[in-house]
């Protein structure tokens, strides 16, 4: 049996997407192949038990996250883990000095790349643009295989780092049909007291970074609706410290009417929102896979996108494109949605044709075959 550390510090409550990728990843993989077993470096804020399994043990033995200082200054914690094949970090990172070869799993190198459109900020975009340059650069470098979750992403760390080209394998995300199941979605009343019950509506999610667009995102919604007083944009995002831009559009009287804006929903609201809204707008400057967009397919919502590489990796011909920095462009796309009902229909029906290949099963499958090859490479 195959011995694997699986660094599952990600995966706090309230997970962000690699979090949710590393939860769901070791579930699947556990379920599907008795030949590995796991040691799972768990968060100690996890509440529950990540797998039931006598194949994993579940150890709290670094503080923090995997892309956090901890994992630098705790390293020895990782080294006395002893006796294992292969070390695993879904999450960009892996700790130095780590007691056996490595794979690691890279989601994307924007602040590698492009760290304007990851901060405003620019004594926190240099630190940790930095940070991530030099942390990134171990991590590839050392790995036995690295996984990227897009062709994408692939390409971005073939730019940087051509000569470890030949170890890089794309294995593209799953998504949860059961938390995404267009018969589960829950009635529009559950959006009472979130949209105005008479008020059609759009979406947009994302943390408040330069590199989802939201700023264009506003405008181009404006500029589409301007005849359609009614209709409003609800705009799901955490907001950063620096974010000047979109405070200062926010205040504008015709945003404040028809834009509402929440840091936060419950996830009955959430999924409200994506089955109900009459289009996701996922205009993104960059991406490294777009996890979003592929929700909205699932549950039969439109997708008007950008072209970000990554973006049209996943969406395909089942998405409206535009380029990101075109408001005009963005605009007409976001009508040709709301008044063409045969454009609606064919992206309904596109996009759930195009999610079925997004299986998280695939996905875990494909990733332990990375492992064998990994495991038999350092062998």
């Amino acid at each position: 049996m195959y011995r694997v550390i699986f660094d599952a510090r990600s995966v706090v409550p309230q997970s962000s997407g690699i979090g949710n990728y590393a939860a769901t990843l070791l579930r699947e993989m556990v379920a599907i192949d008795e030949a590995f077993s796991f040691t799972v470096l768990r968060h100690p804020g996890s509440k529950h038990p990540l797998v039931d399994s006598d194949r994993v043990q579940e150890v709290e033995i670094v503080p923090g996250e995997t892309k956090s200082v901890a994992t630098l200054f705790r390293a020895r914690a990782v080294m006395r883990l002893s006796g294992h094949d292969l070390y695993h970090s879904p999450a960009d990172m892996v700790p130095p000095r780590v007691p056996c070869p490595f794979v690691v799993t890279m989601h994307d190198m924007m602040w590698v790349e492009a760290p304007h459109l990851a901060s405003n900020f620019w004594p926190s975009r240099l630190t940790m643009h930095l940070w991530y340059r030099g942390h990134y650069a171990h991590s590839i470098r050392g790995a036995i295989r690295v996984i990227a979750i897009s062709q994408a992403t692939a390409d971005a760390i073939t730019r940087l780092y051509p000569r470890h080209a030949s170890k890089i394998r794309v294995v593209r995300h799953g998504l949860d049909r059961q938390r995404f199941d267009p018969a589960k979605v829950p009635a529009r009343s559950t959006l009472s007291g979130w949209v105005p019950e008479s008020s059609p509506f759009l979406l947009a999610v994302g943390q408040g970074s330069p590199y989802k667009n939201h700023a264009n995102i506003v405008r181009a919604f404006l500029l589409a609706t301007r005849d359609r007083p009614h209709h409003r944009l609800v705009l799901v995002r955490r907001f950063a410290r620096v974010d000047f831009e979109m405070r200062r559009l926010l205040r504008q009287p015709e945003v404040r009417r028809k834009v509402l804006v929440y840091p936060f929903v419950p996830d009955d609201v959430l999924m409200a929102l994506y089955g109900h809204a009459q289009a996701l707008v996922f205009a993104s400057h960059y991406e490294g896979c777009g996890m979003p967009a592929m929700e909205a397919m699932a549950l039969g919502t439109p997708v008007v996108a950008s072209r970000a590489p990554a973006i049209l990796e996943m969406t395909g011909d089942a998405a409206l494109h535009a380029d990101a920095s075109d408001v005009a462009e963005l605009a007409s796309s976001i009508r040709q949605v709301v008044e063409d009902e045969p454009t609606r229909n064919r992206l309904m029906a596109a996009g759930r044709d195009h999610i079925q290949q997004f299986r998280w099963q695939r996905c875990a499958q494909e990733t332990l075959q990375v492992y064998r090859e990994a495991i038999g490479r350092a062998g």
